[in-house]
């Protein structure tokens, strides 16, 4: 099973739409930062999924009562993957780069990408998201959902990231992506 976690942009599509070879489940939660996902650790160990999508980390640079270091944010993410690495012995961890928002973050996420980017471990991928999502320093204007925000993805936002989350999601299932 894969288990998707994060915040809103995890959160704001049917993921049936492109995932189609595995059962797979959707916890993120609109508004979530690392910590929130820290407190979620024994709810998806419980679940003991093959695999565990995460995307996190964005609240963490704007929410106002956060605002939270790039540092900060990588050792939170750090905390988490380690965890998950430990209480379940065979998942295989895809962690999506924070995307891109605003430009008065575009620096901090940058420098978080870069340091989450480093985390090595044979059953963690990190993947690069911005190649297909961003402008320079800002999502595509044709990803953004038009909500105020300036980081929730419309249909075609999620069409760019599924290109790039589903295949690496079929090769960190067992056996490929096949499912019994």
């Amino acid at each position: 099973m894969i288990l998707l976690v994060g915040d809103s942009i995890t959160h704001g599509t049917d993921w049936s739409n492109w995932i189609d070879f595995s059962p797979f489940e959707n916890i993120a939660v609109p508004g979530f930062a690392t910590t929130d996902v820290e407190k979620q650790l024994k709810q998806i160990a419980a679940r003991n999924p093959a695999v565990v999508s995460l995307l996190i980390g964005t609240n963490d640079f704007g929410n106002p009562t956060l605002k939270r270091s790039a540092e900060e944010v990588a050792d939170k993410i750090y905390e988490i993957i380690a965890v998950l690495l430990d209480s379940l012995p065979e998942v295989r961890i895809v962690l999506c780069s924070i995307l891109p928002r605003g430009a008065e973050f575009s620096d901090q996420i940058t420098l978080a990408n870069g340091l989450i980017s480093k985390f090595e471990h044979e059953r963690f991928t990190y993947l690069d998201c911005w190649p297909a999502l961003a402008n320079g320093a800002a999502l595509k204007s044709d990803f953004l959902l038009v909500d105020g925000f300036d980081v929730h993805l419309n249909s075609a936002g999620y069409e760019a990231w599924a290109s790039v989350l589903v295949p690496e999601l079929r090769r960190s299932l067992p056996h490929n992506g096949l499912c019994e």
